[in-house]
């Protein structure tokens, strides 16, 4: 199916590549160690536990690492190629640019594809699994040294659940027990009126049944049109009907770059922005990381067409442009992804122009180098 030349090209590109991507895999992890270690030995984390820390967060590390190692081994394949007069050899033998880096053409097809994949599986995985991991050894270590009722406390818990008019507020959440304190929780109808409102001392939610059961409290049951009230109280309330999940009222709490594609989606899935106007940064966020796989294609073709510029051109003119043009690709993409946080763009117009906008580019560049 592919021929010798075919193959050369591609095993040059594949050495560069796996040497590139392994040494941009050690960096990372060099810097991420340097800013997490510390922490960790200070949590009393054991050998292993930060070992298996490490371990899981590496998989994160693929959504910078590919769409870079491509550009780079292209840049570095190619111009090697080009240095040594080989990919003069090649043209002169009749093959076109297309023919000669079809291989490379292919493998980042398949690097986007998985990269797809990727994101949407083993990346959220990780970002999930790092992030309870260490949370779970802060809230272990905190629990040697505080009172229970005061480990892994968060502050003035908020959510506002328009889709099922309804609307909390919690004085104090504690992950470490999974317990709420000072619960009070207002059910309206349709024209937002307040029409119950349930008030306890404390309470849990139960995942099993997702419903909340609630303990020393009072309702207060209220009719808006007459001004009709009551106040009853209960020692212990299954509310079936409050259903919110807490880990979801958390998640809005976090910020966007900070969740996975799977914590993304499920907010997504959860509210609109006519339901909550927050929801609109996640989904730009959202729209990002899916737009993001074709970067390693996109990549491919602002590197080639550079790299194979010609025999009367430096090939080290060709790659500080490529590399300029590369970094002006993410900076528009980040004023883009800026504005439709904003509002100023829609999430998938956001995302997906500048994706459109090199995919041109890079169509164009293959054109002059033919």
């Amino acid at each position: 199916m592919f021929s010798v030349a075919d193959r050369y090209v591609f095993i040059e590109w594949a050495k560069a590549f796996v040497l590139v991507l392994g040494s941009m895999f050690g960096l990372l992890i060099l810097f991420e160690i340097q800013d997490s270690f510390t922490e960790l030995v200070g949590y009393g984390a054991s050998t292993g536990q930060i070992f298996y820390y490490y371990a899981i967060l590496v998989p994160s590390f693929l959504t910078v690492t590919l769409p870079a190692s491509v550009l780079v081994s292209i840049l570095y394949s190619l111009g090697q190629l080009h240095r040594s007069n080989e990919f003069v050899a090649l043209r002169a033998a009749g093959l076109s640019v297309f023919r000669v880096t079809r291989t490379i053409w292919l493998a980042s097809l398949m690097i986007s594809a998985g990269l797809w994949y990727l994101n949407s599986s083993l990346i959220p995985w990780s970002v999930e699994q790092s992030d309870t991991l260490i949370k779970n050894i802060r809230l272990s270590s905190e629990a040697k040294t505080k009172n229970t009722e005061e480990v892994g406390i968060i502050e003035a818990l908020a959510f506002d659940n328009r889709t099922e008019s309804r609307m909390w507020f919690i004085n104090r959440y504690s992950e470490y027990k999974n317990e709420a304190y000072g619960i009070t929780v207002y059910i309206m109808d349709d024209q937002r009126r307040e029409v119950r409102r349930v008030m306890a001392r404390y309470g849990w939610y139960n995942e099993e049944e997702q419903y909340w059961s609630l303990f020393d409290g009072r309702e207060r049951i209220y009719d808006p049109d007459t001004g009709r009230e009551q106040w009853p109280p209960f020692e212990r309330l299954e509310a079936k009907n409050l259903t919110d999940d807490p880990t979801l009222m958390l998640l809005f709490g976090k910020r966007p770059k900070d969740l996975s594609f799977l914590q993304l989606k499920r907010i997504t899935d959860n509210f609109t922005q006519e339901d909550n106007p927050s929801v609109l940064a996640y989904e730009a966020r959202l729209h990002a990381l899916m737009a993001s796989a074709a970067s390693c294609l996109i990549v491919a073709g602002i590197a080639i067409p550079f790299a194979v510029s010609g025999v009367r051109t430096n090939p080290a003119v060709g790659v500080t442009k490529s590399i300029g043009l590369f970094f002006a690709f993410y900076i528009l993409t980040s004023i883009l992804n800026a504005l439709g946080r904003e509002g100023a763009l829609s999430p998938e117009v956001a995302a997906w122009t500048p994706m459109v906008l090199m995919i041109v580019l890079a169509y164009v560049l293959l054109r002059r180098v033919r």
